[in-house]
């Protein structure tokens, strides 16, 4: 039986003895930028205005030289930005393309698992795999898939895919979580989860929606969604909504266009660093505009930021580890010191 635990590590660095890094933590590459749901409480549900595209070959190519210009070795390359990574129709070679260039310590992939078929399983293992793949359920039976994530699915096809997945998982990790509001109303619903998904997982959890994508109206999805912001996804209570974005300090988010931008939500205007195409991930990462970015969280003018200031993400955090605000000023002069 899976063990029942958030999907994040917990095991965490303290930021504030580590940044600035000359090295991101964790790149996010977002290979495709379509999605095959209409999740409610995502962007995909509403005209969000960002570019939909799968990445070529040749984008692949050069993030993947380009990280590996780092003075360190990446932590970890996710698959996921915001759209489906599955819905990149070479996906699994994609997969052993990240895993010979050898770059990170370990490669992740979040999907909704909806197009995690056996042929695309078995193709993805034999090129290497992945550490981890998290899954993003939507819900116990069909009708949630209907309500929550905007279509019709063969539910008993979608299960038996993640036992084949979890049978022929070899040493990676199959971690799942379902949101919360998928279970409200439903009788004993957190134990009818456990036991159709405990069986199929290394671990599984039950999610807090957060209102993180700009222009929904989360609260005619749930009014408790707004209500419960300072508790974040992962219940680490806050008394205010924090000031510095702690994400923006170890994580990068790379568009399937090559935008290099915050590990943001933002369905319209994503903060943007540079581009790919125009300059090395070293450069974009060291340069002024992520330098500029992050200073604005730590001098706390988050708030005069036109997405940053409703922003809740900066509540959304797995420890105490990932706060940043108590040392924002010690930081601050640590990175003008670097100048000097």
């Amino acid at each position: 039986m899976a063990e029942f635990r958030q999907w994040r590590e917990t095991d965490r660095v303290s930021l504030k003895d580590v940044v600035p890094l000359d090295t991101p933590y964790n790149a996010a590459v977002e290979i495709s930028s379509f999605c095959n749901l209409r999740c409610v409480y995502c962007a995909h549900s509403i005209q969000h205005g960002q570019y939909e595209g799968n990445m070529t070959d040749e984008l692949i190519d050069k993030i993947l030289h380009d990280l590996g210009e780092f003075p360190r070795k990446i932590k970890k390359v996710n698959l996921f930005g915001f759209g489906e990574s599955l819905c990149h129709p070479k996906f699994p070679e994609i997969v052993g393309k990240i895993n010979r260039a050898d770059v990170a310590d370990a490669v992740e992939f979040t999907t909704n698992g909806v197009l995690l078929t056996k042929d695309r399983i078995d193709r993805m293992m034999e090129n290497g795999g992945v550490h981890t793949i998290r899954i993003s359920l939507q819900g116990i039976d069909v009708s949630a898939y209907r309500e929550f994530g905007g279509m019709d699915i063969d539910f008993e096809q979608f299960l038996s895919n993640l036992r084949y997945l979890y049978q022929q998982r070899g040493d990676m990790k199959v971690r799942m979580k379902v949101a919360d509001i998928a279970l409200k109303g439903i009788p004993d619903g957190e134990e009818r989860f456990k036991d159709i998904f405990g069986g199929m997982a290394d671990s599984i959890y039950i999610e807090h929606i957060l209102p993180i994508y700009a222009g929904m109206d989360y609260d005619s999805i749930d009014e408790n969604i707004n209500k419960d912001v300072l508790d974040g996804r992962m219940h680490v209570h806050q008394e205010k909504i924090n000031k510095v974005c702690h994400r923006a300090f170890y994580r990068m988010r790379l568009r399937a266009n090559g935008d290099v931008t915050a590990a943001c939500c933002d369905a319209t205007q994503d903060v943007k660093y540079g581009n790919v195409w125009k300059d090395s991930l070293y450069n974009i990462w060291n340069g002024e505009a992520h330098r500029a970015f992050l200073r604005l969280q730590l001098e706390g003018r988050r708030f005069e930021h036109p997405y940053c200031k409703e922003c809740v993400m900066p509540n959304d955090i797995t420890t105490e580890a990932d706060l940043l605000d108590p040392w924002a000023e010690e930081i601050l002069e640590r990175m003008r010191g670097e100048k000097q």
